[in-house]
């Protein structure tokens, strides 16, 4: 609500004479802020403590309300970015994984890819190069066994860990799986006694070859078989476990008689289906244009993430009648699951979802109109590493129970 403020000098102010200057607003003059005692202004900020909206808009008021509305503000935080690594080298970052609990990572930092290679960036602020090797896309460590799996230039490698630490890497530790890769996914077992397997994804314009390897061998000697391949008509453009013999494959639109979507394959009879209920009407603006990102399995359900949107289906196919559609208020590119909570990369904003009522709670905005770019594929509870685009540095957004 407006007040003014009325000095015997006849100063006279009020929130509606504030002017914008490039988009920001102008804080109010020393000299009127200065008749204000600090036990006021407090206590007019400690009022709103539960009105984010307001306390946003004393931040702006002057510089003396500043501290203690973010102060106020800081309990509506949900996640923050924190810088970790700041390449400086000559290839760009494109992927990036935290450096697991391993002996032979006991430095801890971030594992990074880049155009260039493969760096390890240290708390220390040391940058060694590990592996030197072009257009770095995507990488993973395998602690228990011993492997780092690695696709570079669209081959699909794997090397020894201890090997790739020691940054002593020959082209005789590197075995090489598969080439035309655009993607590769690892299934976490939940079962005890499970191994480990791991799904490439060879896509063209007109078709997708599935490779599925199960991890053999122990912590010390560890190596990839080839199991099993599926074959599927259609471009696709990412591969996620839903459980060890059952994977979902997003499809990209063929033009607009062939919209995209998932599709689910058995790894054991490789039979296809779609992952969405065609019959049921409730999802006809799914079958849109819209493109298909990521299926996460939430709450008993399967969340649904696509570009414009995400929503609940339950085992059949069709909606799940209790929940609600989140709709984002940009185009993401990248999703990444911390529950309670969704993270949807957007272009120079990250929204942060609520998954319980189906609400966006917080958005962190890029600095310059700079994308985020999500690094790694974390499931829900790993750490969330992502590049910041107007810096070129590694980033992991640190939650609210960890700040």
């Amino acid at each position: 609500m407006p007040f003014s403020l009325t000095s015997s000098q006849g100063i006279k102010t009020a929130w509606g004479s504030m002017t914008k200057s490039k988009g920001s607003m102008i804080p109010f003059a020393k000299v009127v802020t200065d008749q204000i005692s600090t036990e006021i202004y407090e206590l007019i900020i400690d009022h709103l403590s539960d009105d984010k909206t307001s306390l946003v808009a004393c931040n702006l008021v002057c510089r003396s309300w500043v501290p203690r509305s973010k102060m106020l503000l800081l309990q509506f935080l949900i996640c923050r970015p924190v810088p970790l690594v700041s390449h400086g080298g000559f290839g760009s970052i494109t992927c990036a994984i935290p450096a697991p609990d391993h002996p032979e990572l006991r430095e801890g930092g971030v594992i990074y890819g880049t155009t260039d290679g493969v760096y390890r960036g240290l708390p220390d602020g040391a940058r060694p190069r590990l592996l030197s090797m072009p257009a770095v896309s995507q990488i993973e460590i395998l602690p228990d066994e011993n492997l780092f799996l690695c696709l570079a230039g669209g081959e699909f490698i794997t090397i020894p860990l201890g090997t790739v630490t020691s940054g002593a890497c020959q082209d005789a530790d590197i075995t090489r799986l598969s080439k035309h890769v655009s993607v590769f996914t690892v299934y976490r077992p939940t079962v005890a006694g499970e191994s480990r397997r791991v799904c490439v994804l060879k896509s063209s314009s007109l078709s997708t070859t599935i490779k599925v390897f199960d991890v053999t061998g122990n912590h010390q000697v560890s190596t990839l078989v080839n199991v099993q391949e599926s074959y599927i008509p259609r471009e696709t453009c990412s591969i996620r476990f839903l459980s060890r013999t059952r994977i979902a494959v997003a499809i990209k639109a063929g033009g607009s008689t062939l919209p995209g979507g998932f599709e689910v394959v058995d790894l054991v009879t490789l039979e296809t289906q779609s992952l969405l209920d065609p019959g049921d009407p409730s999802l006809e603006f799914a079958f849109r244009k819209v493109k298909p990102v990521v299926v996460f399995r939430v709450f008993g359900t399967f969340l649904v993430c696509y570009d414009k949107f995400a929503f609940y289906i339950d085992r059949n196919g069709r909606m799940a009648r209790d929940r609600q559609v989140m709709r984002w208020t940009l185009p993401a590119n990248g999703f990444a699951l911390h529950l309670p909570y969704i993270l949807a990369f957007c272009n120079a904003r990250v929204e942060v979802w609520n998954l319980e009522t189906a609400e966006m709670v917080q958005k962190v905005q890029s600095k310059h109109q700079s994308p985020y770019h999500l690094l790694n594929t974390p499931e829900s509870g790993d750490r969330v590493l992502h590049l910041l685009a107007f810096s070129g540095d590694v980033a992991e957004m640190v939650f609210k129970d960890a700040l």
